[in-house]
């Protein structure tokens, strides 16, 4: 597996299951912890958000990263 992916796996899933439940602990506010956390929609949305983590988010960290190491290593 290359570089970028193993980076785009990893800071996809961290930011996409923390923004997950961060917005779940909203819901708790209105809803049950089972209907908060484990119903069908939350799942859904919690998924949703890994996927765009992982390939949105982290692309354009990556790039955002590969910019900041050529610029580093043009100073």
């Amino acid at each position: 597996m290359s570089e970028r992916w193993k980076y785009q796996l990893k800071t996809g899933l961290i930011w996409g299951i923390s923004f997950s439940i961060i917005l779940q602990v909203f819901d708790l506010l209105e809803m049950s912890f089972s209907q908060a956390f484990l119903s069908k929609r939350s799942l859904l949305r919690m998924l949703f958000f890994i996927v765009t983590g992982i390939f949105v988010v982290s692309y354009f960290s990556w790039k955002q990263k590969i910019k900041k190491e050529v610029t580093e290593k043009s100073i």
